[in-house]
């Protein structure tokens, strides 16, 4: 652990440290942020998030592992977006699973930078048998002379906000109650990757098709949607399931991605998609020409999403 921060250029500095796995990043992680951003002001120092790769629970429950929310190099994104100045990586392993709780902080802790004060959740535990609390950290900053937080539990409508009740909202199709707990719409990111043609060629409506590795896929539908590509945004559709009208003779499922207003070559590109809305199940259609009119109706609505969602205060 030794020259934790040597490579984010903090390297005898004052930090604060804020302490989790932050997987997606939400508003629970983001209240944690700002108390460290105020820990860092006080005591003189420079926020830094340190998370987990991989999750800690890929590691002591390897058969039954999360299904992560985002890749880590967008949770390292947003971590910075939401305030820290810095965000460090620590590869978890059984090993460092299994140390006792004070030689767990003191490991964590063995840095080459000046540590000030240390914010993490409120129910946040660590150390062999996850014996390690809020309150025995408490204790630790005490002897240490560090400053220290321990954020509540944020819960909106009475449920707490959290990593798991997000991947059930997503996995259930309820956008919007994601949308509430992260504080943004939820999104996928992935690489484009080759497809049929077909959107483009019969539909006259090219889709980018997305392979994702991270992420919670909602159920098949259509989409209101909102594409990322080299950091603009557009109105998009998209389409998950296996497109019955077509009927592809491997029934794979598959995320597809119609851009608009844009005109381009995108395969091989990271783009990020955010689900907006569900507008309709997936369906099998008499043809071709009766999905290009429903096509251009969806398409209508995503405009109109679109323009209210930039026009709201």
């Amino acid at each position: 652990m030794t020259g934790l921060f040597e490579d984010a250029g903090l390297t005898g500095r004052r930090v604060a440290v804020g302490i989790g796995v932050f997987d997606g990043v939400h508003r629970g992680h983001q209240l944690l942020l700002a108390e460290l951003a105020e820990m860092a002001r006080e005591t003189e120092a420079v926020p830094v998030a340190m998370t987990f790769v991989p999750h800690p629970r890929e590691v002591l429950c390897p058969q039954d592992p999360p299904r992560l929310l985002m890749p880590p190099k967008e949770r390292l994104r947003l971590l910075r977006h939401y305030g820290a100045a810095e965000a460090v990586v620590i590869r978890f392993s059984p090993e460092f699973a299994g140390l006792a709780s004070e030689e767990f902080l003191q490991r964590l802790l063995r840095i080459s930078s000046t540590v000030t004060g240390i914010c993490v959740g409120s129910d946040w535990r660590f150390g062999a048998k996850a014996a390690g609390n809020a309150a025995l950290l408490a204790d630790y900053c005490r002897e240490h002379a560090l400053a220290f937080r321990a954020v509540p539990e944020l819960r909106i409508e009475g449920e707490v906000v959290s990593s798991t009740a997000i991947r059930r909202a997503v996995a259930s199709g309820l956008l919007a109650r994601a949308e509430a707990l992260l504080g943004r719409p939820y999104r996928l990111t992935g690489i484009v990757e080759p497809g049929y043609h077909a959107a483009g060629r019969e539909l006259k409506r090219p889709t980018a098709n997305l392979a994702v590795d991270t992420g919670i896929l909602p159920p098949d539908g259509v989409y209101a949607a909102r594409a990322l590509v080299a950091g603009i945004a557009h109105p998009a559709a998209v389409n998950l399931g296996v497109a019955p009208t077509f009927g592809w003779p491997e029934g794979r499922r598959r995320l597809e991605v119609h851009v608009l207003d844009f005109s381009g070559n995108l395969y091989g590109m990271e783009i990020g998609v955010e689900l907006i809305r569900h507008l309709r199940p997936e369906r099998a259609f008499s043809g071709v020409e009766e999905l290009r009119r429903q096509i251009e109706q969806d398409i209508e609505v995503i405009r109109e999403e679109f323009l209210r969602r930039r026009e709201k205060p």
